[in-house]
């Protein structure tokens, strides 16, 4: 009975009174609560990542195993250590020798010349879509793309929400047109970095090697981007900004990492809330604003980060357990 309890809670299945007596009675250990949490936030991510792996974290879980088995002295309660181990067991599983919060999928998708083509990356994870010119697109968490060739108009049409990354196969007679929200960019042999998450004020192109234009939704040219710059359009002003880029804060998400350079920590949390499934609210307004800068392992737990960061910027959080949800963390 007890350890089907623990599957219910970890997989959501419990009822109200189930999970309202196991959070209260976890609630009595802080070192019990913040190891379960951690069990959780692995449990969550390996479920939706069971196909097409490539993943590499032994050692995060040889770690979280060695505390499991040598757990600190502390008042803990029987339930939440057998849950921990229950869980640790069955992300053995599931893993199959080693668990991971970023995977990129072994398999690129060829895509055929028929019809409207969709793909997405789920939260916590990138893919890889490779299309039969040879052009290749990694799609970061919770991204969506649509792509379609029209034979009619010759041009290779994208539509995107969320972030991606073009290594374009250029054809001047057969071009790639990526609509993001009320701008379009058209390739110019090209390999680009488009952000443009919805609910965001900005769409931001970034070019990496040669040129692109940034076209209106209708079509008009408004300009040509160069190597090594990135265009900033604010939906709200209905403006573009030109910056330099920096080309390894664009190739971190590809690369396992979270780059951090000077940003404000509501904006961090978004991009932290897509990755690890988890909603960010303040309590304290004044830590809106607050900058951060540093580098971030994907690899890492939430839990990790959230300590790390209350090292450094000394905000305190609360978690606030959802069961078909995504947990809510209070930032106060």
């Amino acid at each position: 009975m007890e350890n089907n309890l623990l599957s219910r809670i970890l997989t959501g299945e419990a009822n109200t009174e189930e999970k309202e007596e196991f959070y209260r009675k976890l609630g009595d250990s802080k070192a019990e609560e913040q190891l379960f949490y951690e069990v959780k936030s692995l449990w969550l991510r390996v479920s939706m990542q069971k196909n097409n792996v490539d993943i590499d974290s032994e050692s995060e879980f040889n770690k979280l195993w060695a505390r499991i088995k040598y757990p600190a002295k502390t008042n803990s309660f029987s339930i939440a250590k057998r849950i921990i181990q229950y869980a640790a067991i069955i992300l053995i599983v599931l893993s199959i020798g080693g668990i991971s919060g970023y995977y990129i999928s072994k398999n690129t998708i060829k895509v055929a010349d028929s019809g409207i083509q969709k793909y997405s990356a789920l939260k916590g994870s990138v893919s890889i879509v490779e299309f039969a010119d040879g052009t290749k697109v990694w799609l970061n968490a919770n991204s969506h793309l649509t792509y379609q060739e029209d034979r009619n108009t010759k041009q290779r049409l994208a539509e995107l929400t969320g972030e991606a990354y073009f290594e374009v196969k250029h054809n001047d007679d057969f071009p790639l047109l990526v609509k993001v929200g009320n701008i379009i960019v058209r390739d110019l042999g090209t390999t680009f970095n488009i952000k443009a998450y919805t609910g965001e004020k900005f769409i931001e192109t970034s070019l990496v090697e040669g040129e692109a234009d940034i076209l209106s939704s209708e079509g008009a040219s408004i300009l040509t981007l160069k190597t090594g710059e990135s265009a900033i359009y604010s939906s709200d002003r209905n403006t573009i900004d030109i910056k330099p880029i920096t080309e390894n804060v664009l190739s971190a998400w590809r690369d396992g990492k979270f780059v951090i350079r000077d940003q404000r920590l509501e904006d961090i949390f978004k991009e932290l809330g897509r990755w690890y499934d988890i909603e960010f609210r303040f309590e304290t307004q004044k830590f809106r604003d607050f900058r951060y800068t540093g580098n971030i392992k994907k690899t890492t737990t939430a839990q990790h980060v959230l300590k790390m960061l209350k090292l450094t910027t000394k905000i305190n959080y609360r978690i606030i357990e959802k069961s078909s949800e995504p947990d809510v963390i209070i930032i106060y």
